[in-house]
């Protein structure tokens, strides 16, 4: 009964988040396990999106699709922001914790998740006059989906609306550093790497 009583709190966070993100931040009613499986569900469907959308609506390369990169480069994202969020309101007293976080930007894909689908399969049967409806629905699941985000984060971090704004952009700015720090650290590590395999090669090379 207990997983059933999670997944309600799901299906309500959509239409209440305000209450649902509540009751999960005070009184444990969310899940980070059913949080998490919407991120990873977030980047199947991306992939299913990339290759499946009708013909009409798609203009990616289907013949170089690389299935990996865009399942880690979709839920990842989500991963990044999760772990800026909770670097940046913890130095700026947030009430969150990392679980939390994790909760809400699961429970808030959940537009996304069933708009995205919806595209998928009806982008299959339209003709291009009836493009704009899809675009309408997707744009109606982003504006959701951010709806529920900032709801959610105020919420489990205890802020108001404009402090929850400046923590969120303070979140990308942060995001931006670690993403350059990720990618300078493996840079440097492909050099150290290349350099001793160099050093190895010249070494067995003069034996």
């Amino acid at each position: 009964m207990k997983q059933f009583e999670k997944i309600h709190y799901l299906k309500y966070s959509i239409f209440h988040p305000f209450d649902a993100f509540y009751e999960i931040r005070f009184r444990g009613k969310g899940s980070g396990v059913l949080a998490a499986c919407m991120i990873v569900l977030y980047g199947i469907l991306a992939c299913v999106d990339y290759q499946y959308t009708g013909f009409v609506m798609n203009d990616h390369a289907i013949n170089s699709m690389n299935s990996i990169s865009i399942f880690l480069s979709s839920s990842l994202a989500f991963v990044l922001f999760i772990v800026s969020n909770w670097s940046v309101t913890t130095l700026l007293n947030g009430k969150g914790n990392l679980a939390g976080i994790l909760t809400v930007t699961g429970y808030s894909l959940v537009p996304l998740l069933i708009a995205t689908a919806i595209k998928v399969f009806i982008s299959n049967f339209i003709i291009e006059e009836e493009i704009m409806i899809l675009q309408v629905i997707m744009g109606i699941s982003i504006v959701w989906f951010l709806f529920m985000m900032i709801a959610g984060l105020c919420v489990i971090h205890e802020y108001t609306f404009g402090k929850n704004l400046i923590s969120i952009f303070l979140t990308f700015v942060a995001a931006a550093v670690i993403l350059f720090l990720g990618i300078l650290f493996f840079t440097l590590i492909e050099q150290m790497v290349s350099f001793f395999v160099s050093v190895g090669e010249e070494f067995f090379r003069r034996l």
